[in-house]
């Protein structure tokens, strides 16, 4: 199997050599193309990125999988969708994913989902935790495995309002993406969320409780900017930030005469829907799991 992973870059010296040796010292029975997309860097990004790829070259002892190939790729002026979309269009491999030039792949996570999608053929994609690190790689918390129903995924239902579908430990196979077709060139922060709708019209998303990757939190990154988000989200799914806020405020409201039963009728349809995971059993081999939240979620 051939994981194609794509960083789409912009002036990010400080961390993106951490990101490299997090994608290519991963350990497993795959190959892995890694695609570098730069938007224009005047620091010294493109020399970070050169170093690894030559450092892979004088210790081959580095790779630990079947094959690790490294391509830069400079786009001057390109946003940040553009930059995968020219990404994505020169992989080559089964599955794909993407991972920002400050954030990281956990060791083992590429073996697990070669695994998967190896001995899961009704999985198409796939979501993992993703913990977080701060500003200087100190570990901050560890991330929760969600559970996601797909007529709400495609309705636009999940994002800030509820629970994400955090994009670093999501990976999916080549197909998918031909399917959904590229970002939208007006995107420049809510590409996921577009995303992750396209492919729910096509497949079922499914939870994978094994830690994937780390997101780092720090000052000035693109999801600080809350209104630009929720302003791309709100062209995407006119009515979608209606639909979220009713179903937090529900789950949340207090115990009254009106809210009470309000609040039990929408836990039962959150309950009643149809969620997907898949799971790793003792021996090593993958398991796939449909059904309400309370059997999915008890079996993870």
């Amino acid at each position: 199997m051939r994981i194609s992973i794509v960083t789409p870059c912009l002036n990010a010296q400080a961390h993106i050599a951490e990101t490299i040796r997090s994608v290519v010292q991963q350990r497993g029975d795959f190959s892995i193309e890694y695609i570098v997309v730069d938007g224009g860097s005047s620091d010294a990004t493109e020399q970070r990125v050169r170093e690894a790829a030559q450092c892979l070259v004088d210790c081959p002892g580095l790779v630990q999988c079947d094959g690790v190939t490294i391509d830069w790729v400079s786009e001057p002026g390109s946003g940040m969708y553009e930059a995968l979309n020219r990404g994505f269009d020169r992989a080559s491999g089964d599955v794909y994913a993407w991972i920002n030039a400050d954030d990281l792949y956990l060791p083992g996570a590429f073996q697990a989902v070669s695994r998967v999608f190896s001995q899961c053929p009704a999985v198409d994609w796939l979501k993992g935790v993703t913990s977080y690190i701060d500003e200087d790689s100190v570990f901050l918390r560890a991330g929760k495995v969600h559970l996601y129903d797909r007529g709400w995924l495609h309705a636009g239902v999940y994002g800030r309002d509820l629970y994400f579908v955090q994009q670093d430990s999501v990976f999916w196979r080549a197909a998918l993406w031909a399917s959904a077709g590229h970002f939208p060139s007006t995107l420049c922060l809510a590409g996921d969320y577009w995303l992750w709708s396209r492919f729910a019209e096509f497949a079922p998303l499914y939870s994978l409780p094994v830690p994937l990757s780390c997101f780092r939190r720090r000052s000035g990154q693109l999801s600080e900017n809350r209104s630009g988000y929720v302003d791309e989200v709100r062209c995407l799914k006119p009515g979608r930030l209606r639909r979220a806020t009713i179903v937090r405020r529900l789950l949340g409201l207090p115990t009254s005469r009106y809210a009470r039963p309000l609040r039990l009728a929408l836990r039962w349809l959150v309950g009643n829907q149809t969620y997907h995971a898949v799971v790793f059993d003792d021996d090593g081999c993958c398991r796939t799991l449909a059904g309400d939240y309370v059997r999915v979620r008890t079996a993870l």
